[in-house]
């Protein structure tokens, strides 16, 4: 792993339902991440789009004994960010990969994958947790 292996994302076209590099939905840029980067193939959802994820996100919020995603307070690399939309809601609806403990990397419908720091306004009051992967 290079200091830099999230560069190659950023870029990446927002895609409803997306799971490669020609485009991705914040789903499908997590699991892409996942697979190349560490060897962890996550499950599509089915391929299902962007307007679904509601519900995985809520599975990953509430965890379950058969859930594989831990809840951890302070972020690593890899760890996945769950965050609430932008206009003050409380569910979960979105999710990033952190790339370290203060930047994560993201796609939504008004960006491309960008890199956004934890703390910025646009994204800090917008953080439900973080979820670390667990074999």
């Amino acid at each position: 792993m290079t200091t830099a292996w999230w560069a190659p994302y950023v870029g990446i076209p927002f895609l409803d339902g997306g799971r490669d590099r020609l485009g991705a939905d914040c789903w499908g840029l997590v699991r892409l991440v996942y697979a190349q980067e560490i060897g962890i193939a996550l499950p599509s959802y089915g391929e299902i789009g962007a307007s679904d994820l509601l519900r995985i996100a809520r599975t990953m919020r509430d965890g379950s004994a058969e859930d594989c995603w831990r809840a951890v307070t302070v972020p690593a690399t890899f760890d996945v960010v769950l965050m609430r939309d932008g206009r003050g809601g409380r569910s979960v609806v979105h999710v990033g990969v952190m790339i370290d403990p203060r930047r994560l990397l993201h796609v939504e419908p008004k960006t491309d994958a960008l890199i956004v720091p934890v703390a910025h306004t646009y994204v800090r009051g917008r953080v439900a947790g973080f979820r670390r992967y667990v074999a």
